[in-house]
C-alpha cells in the first residue's frame, strides 16, 4: 500500500493508470476517491 499526501491530507494510491493519473482515497475517509495525476502527490515514508 503505497500512501502520498494531496492537498495536506495522507490518501492511499488505488490504481495508477498508464496516463499518468491515478485514483487516491483518503486514509480516513470510506468514500473520497479522487482522480489526480501523479505530479501532484508527494511521497509518504
Amino acid at each position: 500500500m503505497e500512501h502520498v499526501l494531496y492537498n495536506g491530507k495522507k490518501y492511499i494510491i488505488l490504481y495508477k493508470y498508464t496516463s499518468g493519473f491515478c485514483e487516491i482515497k483518503e486514509v480516513d475517509s470510506l468514500h473520497n476517491i479522487q482522480l489526480v495525476h501523479l505530479s501532484e502527490l508527494t511521497n509518504v515514508n
